[in-house]
């Protein structure tokens, strides 16, 4: 019966990690014509949404312009609208922007994100001051996304931007998502000469020469319509990122926060923007022509066959570009990766040589706190190595919808761990990853040792309600997985049921209820061996029910364990051994402790009861005296 349970969970599971394959949803942008205008505190004329891309134009009110018609300035949209790129939870980032005639960024506001580490008001309010960053730059700046220390610096067109504590994934897809959405826009809607000679490869075809056909030409400009009912203030503040002098070079600009009146980034008829001052950044001028009809212009038909061709490059670049970019992350981060590595070897190593890993009870535990202190200090805290069961709803999610996997690239760590969990799963199970790669699960076994040394022991629960406890994990699993499509929104909360990334990602250094629930975790584990990993743990549950690909029995048995020996089975702390002898793999942790006690002529029955059979049995005679 309990078989049979068994391989009906196991089946219901691997049915719900399949089901991105069955399911295909599309993104769009929540935006009309009214939130636009809110969007931009109502100071100025939206037009209706272009028919063909989702982009509303935006006009000066006609009452503030010299002749009092409105006149065009920009167009706003949702990144959404353009780009599939993915964050770090598998779904695109939305960002409303605000771009001139120029392409220079007036306003970004971060609209919507499910990424897992900035869900809360705090974190959140990280990734608007990102964002807040590109605020006055253009495409004719070359970009960069330094440490979350590194201040913002200009230095001509090259721009260094403040990254995001623990979120390169997010920063880069935030990065990405604005600049390939604004270039898509541009290249449609704006003047080709705002495009011509631009550095960033947004707009470049290969080898780096410009994708711009030489005789295109944006769309026809739209016509004003009349203002949208809102706040009609004509002095706003808007905030931005101005940069003050430094001593680099004599050219060097640090951004420092600063607020700029709306006549200072209104393009008005008759001038261009106001040029900046002394301690405001030195964007690059560029000069837009006029729209006006020219016989020079290509026939309709030529011009929508260059943008297709265009099109097709865009694309290319944009693979290209992302290629390029998680090969950088993977150079910078060569010495992290060759470290972890060289502990996947050692570790690998161990456990195909279990018995000389094990043959005593004094090194193996030396041996196993050693890497366990590696696998909390280096792969936990210093890497960011902690695998989650965010990686697999962000997978899902991103398959779900169209998209691929490449966007964890940028974590070379997590990919790399990934790939030897999923070819260890095959031969030893999920143990080597719980028993030996989890930061968290880590944490909780050295605590344990601690406190064991301390004379605080863990207790022990009975067989029955172990086995009861144990499927508690699963019902936890399958609710995250079926709210991840039924009700995204408990899916968020659901996650936050793994307190890895507050202990382990983000060092406590999070909101009380995170911080409270974590701490609660490690806590079981002081009374209950690793209490929450057995019982709690979703992403434990995911990879025990995919327990089923593991092809060997590779703990060492003999014909009496279980009958009449049950030592192994007393002293598994957890309890992943069954009466009869057989290891539970898929509860089974890899501790090695089962391997020590076969071995140990002191601890292991069989062997004991050998070693009696073995010695020889002198008799002794009483010697006659002569």
């Amino acid at each position: 019966m309990q078989a049979l349970a068994w391989a009906t969970v196991r089946t219901f599971f691997v049915y719900l990690l399949s089901l991105p394959c069955l399911m295909v949803s599309v993104h769009a942008g929540q935006l009309e014509r009214e939130d636009v205008s809110r969007q931009l505190d109502g100071r100025y004329t939206i037009g209706e949404v272009q028919t063909d891309m989702r982009a509303y134009p935006v006009f000066t009110p006609a009452e503030e312009t010299a002749d009092g018609k409105p006149k065009l300035i920009g167009y706003a949209f949702e990144t959404v609208d353009f780009t599939n790129l993915r964050g770090y939870s598998g779904k695109p980032i939305d960002l409303f922007v605000f771009m001139d005639l120029d392409g220079r960024f007036l306003k970004i506001n971060l609209i919507d994100h499910t990424e897992p580490l900035f869900l809360s008001v705090f974190s959140h309010a990280k990734l608007v001051a990102f964002a807040a960053q590109y605020v006055k730059l253009t495409f004719h700046h070359f970009i960069e996304i330094h440490g979350p220390n590194d201040p913002t610096v200009h230095i001509d067109r090259n721009v260094s931007l403040q990254g995001v504590h623990r979120g390169t994934i997010t920063a880069k897809a935030i990065d990405r998502s604005l600049l390939a959405a604004a270039a898509k826009v541009a290249r449609a809607k704006l003047d080709p000469s705002v495009l011509d000679h631009t550095p960033s490869w947004y707009f470049s075809g290969p080898g780096g020469a410009s994708a711009v056909p030489a005789g295109a030409v944006p769309d026809k400009t739209p016509e004003p319509v009349a203002p949208v009912a809102g706040n009609t203030s004509r002095e706003p503040i808007v905030t931005t990122y101005a940069p003050t002098p430094s001593a680099v070079a004599g050219k060097t600009e640090t951004a420092a926060s600063t607020q700029t009146k709306k006549s200072d980034l209104d393009p008005l008829p008759g001038k261009t923007a106001a040029k900046p001052q002394a301690d405001t950044p030195a964007v690059p001028e560029t000069k837009v022509s006029a729209y006006h009809p020219s016989s020079a212009l290509p026939e309709p038909a030529e011009l929508e066959t260059r943008r297709d061709q265009l099109e097709r490059i865009q694309h290319m670049d944009e693979d290209n570009a992302g290629r390029q970019e998680w090969l950088q992350v993977w150079q910078s981060r060569r010495v992290d990766i060759a470290v972890l590595l060289l502990g996947l070897v050692i570790l690998t190593t161990g456990l195909i040589a279990q018995k000389r890993m094990s043959a005593t009870d004094k090194r193996l535990r030396v041996l196993r706190s050693a890497y366990l202190v590696f696998t909390v200090g280096f792969i936990g805290w210093y890497a960011q190595g902690q695998l989650s069961i965010i990686n697999i709803t962000g997978a899902m999610e991103s398959l779900s919808s169209g998209g691929d996997l490449s966007f964890l690239m940028n974590d070379p760590i997590t990919v790399i761990l990934w790939v030897f969990v999923a070819g260890t799963l095959l031969v030893w199970g999920r143990g080597t990853f719980c028993g030996w790669l989890c930061p968290f699960g880590a944490l909780q076994e050295l605590i344990s040792l601690i406190t064991n040394a301390a004379g605080l022991h863990q207790r022990r629960l009975r067989a029955s309600l172990d086995g009861k406890l144990k499927w508690l994990k699963y019902g936890v699993l399958a609710t995250i997985l079926v709210s991840l499509f039924a009700a995204p929104s408990i899916a968020r909360v659901a996650i936050e049921i793994e307190p890895f990334k507050t202990a382990i990602s983000l060092y406590f250094d999070r909101e009380w209820p995170f911080v409270l629930w974590a701490l609660s975790c490690l806590a079981l584990g002081v009374f209950v061996y690793r209490g929450y990993c057995r019982y709690i743990c979703p992403l434990g549950a995911a990879l025990a029910s995919l327990n089923f690909l593991q092809r060997w029995s590779w703990i060492p048995r003999r014909q009496e364990c279980g009958t009449p020996c049950q030592s192994c089975r007393y002293k598994c702390e957890y309890q992943a051994i069954e009466e009869t002898g057989k290891v539970d793999y898929s509860e089974c942790f890899q501790c090695l402790d089962c391997v020590s006690i076969y071995q140990d002529p002191k601890r292991c029955l069989p062997l004991i009861k050998q070693t009696k059979a073995d010695k020889t049995v002198i008799p002794v005679h009483a010697v006659k005296e002569l």
